[in-house]
């Protein structure tokens, strides 16, 4: 990679680490998947429900979070770049492997479940750190830019799993003789095409995540010669900085050689313009040849006397000037150095988040801030389908396309409001829209325009809630033990799985589905408060 200009390199990291997190992040389009899947399951003689199936997607969130902790142990056994080829290799094996068993529920929930979030937890931090690299300001402006990539995934891959299975846009029905109300696909040709749609998107991911992950992980690697001078320069500001402290130390300074020469010739001149005036003749020692007068040997011993005055004040002076202007350089540089450190103390505190006593808090209430994101994500359209009555094209392609740019909008304007204001507020106005969003779902999910809004601001939400956890990370804990923190703090997306479970499994019957995103506003409401006294 010597052929590539210094320049550039941050830009083509930032690139591999967008494109690889836009692969990688297929488990965000199983939502759109979860009709067909058990559609396809019920038509093999699998009773399960769109509830079930959502397990599916609860499984790999789960075990992401398990295998982030680990991922740190891995990186530093295999390296960076291998690790994240190995994933990449991973994801495409799970897809592969679910495209030939897609008939069997819990084989689908091992490979698109597990397995997939096995090796996407394991790099899953490896996008972030290597971009942190060469962007030390504005991160919070960067984690949008590179988590983004997640978002648009939707964007990419939903469309392609409608446009190939639902090719002829056929619209869902109820089962004869079923006690569900749910509506699920029975055309044959479009639930056989499923496998197919797998196979696809696994050739796509080997290929994108693996070149995506060899561009994130590309270093500079400086020359021999480069290192030598920027050792030489290190030394010679070593040295320079000793004789500032001798200097200091000792209190003795000798004039520069340049001042005592210019200190002789003055005196021989002097020498000279007295014999000129006075005619006396002096030997090569200055010493007098003749008898001259007293008065007139008085006189030059006398003016000599006032040089060697002079002179010593003007060394004196010199002394002191050199003294002050080194003084004054040591302080400006303590100085410096002082405020510096003070603020990477205030900046980074450089702590793991284990040795925080809040961080126990501080996680539970992240838990059940972001509970709301695996509602959304796995039942935006099944909500849409089941309440709206438009085409399955439609649903997917302007909500996909709406919720992928809502969210990116939403990870970079969340990223750039953390890095400019303060974090408490911010997070307060983010969960506000949260809880609003939630209580007005259920009110206006018959009106297609209005669902499709409210989708979009879910998802707008849904990226400053992602972003949040880098940054709250990378704020309160520090750069330092940014893997590690970042990765326990990261398994709170295990808990609210756990929690969303729980809530959907409570009211699903009590409630219809679109009813239940009130629970998950009133949670995400409390919480929100919790973690604004805490990182106030």
């Amino acid at each position: 990679m010597n052929c590539i200009p210094k320049t550039v390199i941050p830009y083509i990291v930032l690139f591999g680490a967008f494109l690889y997190n836009l692969n990688i992040g297929v488990v965000n389009s199983y939502g759109n998947l979860n009709i067909y899947l058990t559609s396809y399951l019920r038509y093999k003689g699998n009773y399960v429900t769109y509830k079930d199936v959502s397990i599916i997607y609860e499984l790999c969130i789960i075990t992401l979070g398990v295998s982030m902790l680990i991922g740190n142990h891995v990186q530093k056994k295999l390296g960076v770049r291998a690790t994240i080829l190995l994933c990449s290799f991973n994801t495409f094996l799970a897809f592969y492997l679910s495209s030939i068993y897609v008939h069997s529920y819990f084989l689908l929930c091992l490979f698109m479940g597990i397995m997939h979030g096995i090796g996407y937890g394991i790099s899953f931090t490896i996008p972030l750190s290597c971009t942190y690299k060469y962007f030390k300001n504005n991160r919070g402006l960067i984690s949008g830019i590179v988590i983004s990539a997640i978002s648009l995934c939707p964007f990419l891959y939903c469309p392609l799993q409608t446009l190939l299975i639902n090719k002829n846009n056929v619209l869902p029905s109820m089962e004869a003789n079923s006690d569900s109300k749910e509506l699920y696909f029975n055309d044959e040709e479009v639930l056989n095409r499923l496998s197919h749609v797998l196979f696809i998107q696994s050739i796509m991911a080997l290929f994108l995540c693996s070149l995506g992950g060899f561009l994130a992980t590309i270093d500079i690697k400086e020359s021999n010669e480069n290192s030598e001078k920027v050792l030489a320069k290190e030394i010679d500001m070593k040295n320079s900085d000793n004789k500032i402290v001798n200097l200091e130390e000792n209190e003795v300074v000798l004039l520069p050689q340049e001042k005592e020469e210019t200190f002789q010739n003055d005196l021989t001149n002097e020498f000279k313009e007295n014999n000129k005036n006075d005619s006396i003749i002096y030997d090569e020692n200055g010493n007098c040849k003749d008898g001259a007068g007293t008065c007139l040997t008085e006189r030059f011993i006398k003016n000599n006397n006032s040089i060697n005055d002079s002179n010593n004040e003007i060394q004196a002076t010199d002394v002191n000037g050199y003294k002050k202007e080194n003084n004054s350089l040591c302080n400006k540089k303590n100085d410096k150095l002082n405020t510096y450190e003070n603020e990477c103390k205030k900046k980074f505190y450089n702590i793991k988040c284990t040795e925080d006593k809040n961080f126990i808090i501080l996680w539970l209430s992240i838990v059940l801030f972001n509970s709301y994101i695996n509602f959304i994500i796995m039942y935006w359209k099944i909500i849409g389908i089941n309440y709206t009555n438009v085409e399955d094209k439609i649903i997917t392609l302007n909500g996909s396309f709406a919720n992928s740019v809502s969210n990116i909008i939403g990870r970079l304007i969340w990223g750039y409001l953390y890095d400019k204001f303060d974090f408490s507020y911010i997070l307060l106005l983010l969960g506000s829209c949260v809880f609003s969003c939630c209580f007005i779902l259920p009110l206006i999910s018959h009106i297609y325009i209005l669902y499709l809004l409210i989708c979009s601001i879910f998802y707008f939400c849904i990226g400053g809630s992602l972003v949040t956890i880098p940054v709250v990370t990378l704020k309160k804990y520090g750069e330092q033990y940014f893997s590690l923190n970042m990765s326990i703090l990261y398994t709170s997306r295990i808990a609210n799985t756990f929690i969303c479970s729980l809530l959907v499994n409570v009211f699903y019957s009590l409630l219809t589905l679109k009813y239940i995103s009130i629970s998950f506003g009133l949670v995400s409401f409390l919480s929100t408060i919790s973690i604004f006294y805490l990182t106030k």
